[in-house]
């Protein structure tokens, strides 16, 4: 007794399909459409109250409750200034 399986057999079915057939053809046609049109963009300026101060930098920090100074590199005071017991001092 021989087992045969049953297949089933599909019909080969046409895959081409047209840009106007694809859904989401439109968007980019009115995206691409829209992109023609010149955008003004404004540009805001920065001002600050005082120069930037680089990582590198040297600082002088102060203690808000003590009132000790110490003068350190920026990046070295970051983490004393985030604790928020030290406060930058300007010279």
């Amino acid at each position: 007794v021989a087992v045969q399986e049953a297949r089933q057999v599909r019909a080969k079915e046409d895959y081409t399909i047209s840009k106007e057939e694809f859904p989401g053809a439109n968007a980019s046609q009115q995206a691409a459409e829209t992109a023609q049109e010149p955008v003004q963009r404004v540009t805001e300026t920065i001002v600050r109250d005082a120069p930037k101060i680089n990582r590198n930098d040297q600082v002088t920090i102060k203690h808000i409750m003590s009132g000790q100074t110490e003068s350190m590199k920026y990046k070295k005071a970051e983490a004393m200034i985030a604790s928020g017991e030290w406060v930058v001092v300007n010279d």
